[in-house]
């Protein structure tokens, strides 16, 4: 996935209430660009199954596309988190460094990240029902 597409899904996702689905126009204002891009975008992601259109011609999330975005966003807040917490990095530059990161590496480290996570967070809540013992 490219960054644009990762930034579009996000968009989606963020302005959908679940009902009525997105206008083209919200997603170019939210992404910064012209409804011309968004079109364009919005149809190399309906190929790929992550979006759809209704029948009032708004674009919805798959879910295809909500299940990727997850996992593209569990390495992009692993990322962020420890450009921020262990190399100083500003929130948003480590935000969108972690973007761009999280579209170049491999579906296969995507799925080693999202693992490691699991793992750091049963062993976070297996410690503090330790600590409560």
């Amino acid at each position: 996935m490219t960054l644009a597409e990762l930034r579009y899904l996000i968009a989606t996702s963020g302005l959908d209430d679940g009902k009525n689905g997105v206008k083209l126009t919200d997603i170019a204002e939210m992404v910064g660009v012209t409804k011309v891009s968004v079109y364009r975008a919005i149809e190399r992601l309906e190929k790929s199954e992550y979006i759809k259109r209704n029948e009032k011609n708004k674009v919805v999330m798959t879910e295809k596309g909500k299940t990727t975005l997850a996992e593209y966003m569990v390495t992009v807040n692993f990322l962020r988190k420890h450009l921020e917490e262990r190399c100083g990095t500003p929130g948003e530059v480590a935000y969108q460094d972690a973007l761009g990161a999280a579209c170049a590496i491999s579906d296969i480290s995507r799925r080693k990240i999202a693992e490691f996570t699991e793992r750091e967070e049963t062993t976070d809540i297996t410690k503090r029902g330790e600590d409560h013992d």
